[in-house]
């Protein structure tokens, strides 16, 4: 005879998203979480930057703007609490020539609008 499961939610991708979400949903619901790798976090998680995202580069009032500013957030108040080592030592965006600098103050006051007030300026003399 075949056994039958029921669930109330089914996660597909067991990386650090789809195990975050099944988590979540746990809490309250039946979730079976599907992976077609062998193990979890061997997928696009495990090809992972370790960059916390600020929010700089998306236009503002985006979603992905508020996401990226709520789970920066989110992550450090996190690792505070359970103790978790991280270094915050900020992102350098360097202007290579003049040609850059339009960029690079696009790049700056697109992180200002989306609530990026570490952002700072640097010359060349503050950068050394």
């Amino acid at each position: 005879m075949r056994e039958i499961y029921e669930f109330d939610i089914i996660v597909v991708g067991a990386g650090v998203i789809g195990i975050a979400i099944a988590m979540t949903c746990a809490q309250k619901k039946k979730v079976l979480l599907i992976e077609k790798k062998s193990s979890f976090g061997s997928g696009i998680s495990s090809r992972n930057s370790e960059v916390i995202h600020a929010g700089i580069y998306y236009p503002q009032n985006s979603l992905k703007a508020k996401f990226c500013r709520d789970g920066m957030f989110r992550l450090y108040n996190y690792c505070y609490k359970k103790n978790i080592p991280i270094k915050q030592v900020g992102k350098l965006i360097v202007q290579n020539d003049m040609n850059d600098r339009e960029k690079l103050l696009q790049i700056y006051d697109s992180g200002i609008k989306n609530g990026c007030n570490e952002l700072v300026l640097l010359d060349s003399k503050e950068i050394k």
